[in-house]
């Protein structure tokens, strides 16, 4: 007769799998801000940013989930609105724009939610991390709702030192790229150049496709340049996962409205929840009557339903970074 594990030891000896040789913290990077600046940036007006901390008391918490990680940058534990602030700002610069922070600015930024959570199945599965942004833009044309989410995952084999790159650093750095992209957007909307959008598509195409391909598919919608729309919505259909997930966010980013059926045929039909996910995003994204309407109604399905699982619990709180 096989022996069953005492109560309670079976869930300890799962828990020690999946912390394996998991460390307590970090020790992140500073983004590598932009190199492509938007057209008409040297004649556009100077952009000083205020940001506020408006996160709930039970939602300070930066870094945390599964296992514990505790972010640490120049030896200090990472300050999550002075991190967006700062390289928000050096992301603007990059891009040409005339940006600063101040106490007092002309655009008023309120963060209302900035964290990131992790998870992993077990000592086998990737480890996964999901950041999360939402901040509301106020400036003299009103106020706008702004959101990012990036879900990003590894599998450590050697040491959980190989997790920090990818499912920490090139996340928080596309969180402040697709933020700034997003406050350029309401504040002076510019882009980047049609030469610079091809440039970028071939650069994606090329055989073999270089390794940072989907890192440039980002940047066509941080670029805020609408004749990138056609080619993103090509690769949204790549074999590659992560250049299909970047290209779904992406026509999001430029606000394609008229990609809306698309996005709600994907949502509807994606093979996975990485990409029915995404283009619930990109459908929040648009901001459009009907696209916040239907993330409303998806809302009030997932909440009817009743069904208690990852997917819906991480589904729900990307519905509530704009809702």
């Amino acid at each position: 007769m096989k022996k069953s594990l005492p109560l309670g030891l079976g869930g300890i000896l799962i828990a020690l799998l999946i912390q394996g040789c998991a460390p307590s913290s970090y020790k992140v990077k500073s983004p590598t801000a932009s190199d492509i600046e938007y057209s008409g940036s040297a004649t556009s007006p100077a952009l000083t940013l205020s940001v506020k901390d408006a996160r709930a008391a039970n939602e300070k918490v930066f870094s945390y989930g599964i296992l514990k990680a505790n972010l640490i940058m120049d030896g200090t534990p990472v300050d999550p609105i002075n991190y967006l602030k700062d390289h928000t700002v050096k992301e603007l610069q990059a891009r040409g724009v005339d940006a600063s922070a101040a106490e007092n600015g002309s655009v008023d930024v309120t963060v209302n939610k900035l964290y990131i959570r992790n998870h992993r199945a077990s000592g086998f599965s990737p480890f996964v991390t999901m950041s999360w942004l939402s901040a509301d833009v106020k400036t003299t044309k009103g106020t706008q709702r702004i959101a990012a989410f990036i879900k990003r995952g590894k599998v450590p084999v050697w040491s959980f030192d190989e997790v920090i790159e990818p499912t920490f650093n090139e996340p928080l750095s596309l969180l402040v790229k697709e933020f700034s992209a997003k406050v350029n957007q309401v504040t002076g909307n510019q882009a980047i150049s049609n030469d610079e959008v091809n440039k970028l598509v071939s650069a994606i195409n090329a055989q073999p496709a270089p390794a940072d391909a989907y890192l440039k598919v980002y940047q066509l919608g941080f670029g805020n340049n609408k004749t990138a729309i056609k080619p993103l919505v090509e690769l949204s259909k790549n074999a590659d996962e992560y250049i299909r997930l970047a290209a779904i966010s992406s026509l999001g980013n430029l606000k394609a409205t008229s990609e809306i059926s698309y996005l709600k045929n994907l949502y509807a039909a994606g093979n996975n929840w990485q990409d029915r996910s995404m283009a619930l995003k990109a459908i929040c994204d648009l901001g459009t009557p009907e696209a916040l309407a239907f993330a409303k109604q998806t809302k009030a399905e997932l909440e009817k339903s009743g069904k208690k699982d990852k997917d819906i619990e991480w589904t729900t709180e990307i519905l509530n970074l704009y809702l």
